[in-house]
């Protein structure tokens, strides 16, 4: 499993490396066919950054999961772009998290890439 992180501030790659599994920010994916945690976040209350859009367009087939930080603060708007892109992509909305994620937040995301790691 491969996180892509999509983040303007480093909090998305905070979380990824609590992790422990290789990850590489969006803009320099190569391409390469393993199983991706896509690692985004949502701008403007709630919606889905360019980048993850692209991205989605372009690999979505190796997207498993999608994980997205965001700022409770905005209400239902919060982490709504990983609703977003789970609905469009059919793709899993693993978690969604404040910040770089709290220890229930990383223990929620590996026991999902464990369960993903056994279905293949």
């Amino acid at each position: 499993m491969l996180a892509v992180v999509d983040s303007l501030t480093g909090q998305g790659e905070r979380f990824a490396k609590k992790l422990g599994i290789p990850y590489v920010n969006i803009a320099n994916y190569d391409g390469n066919k393993d199983d991706i945690l896509l690692l985004t976040r949502s701008f403007n209350f709630g919606e889905v950054t360019q980048e993850a859009q692209d991205f989605m367009e372009q690999y979505g087939a190796y997207v498993k999961g999608v994980a997205v930080s965001g700022n409770r603060n905005w209400g239902t708007n919060f982490g709504a772009a990983g609703d977003k892109i789970s609905k469009a992509y059919g793709v899993e909305l693993v978690l969604k998290y404040e910040g770089s994620g709290f220890s229930k937040d990383v223990a929620c995301v590996k026991a999902w890439i464990e369960r993903e790691k056994q279905e293949l």
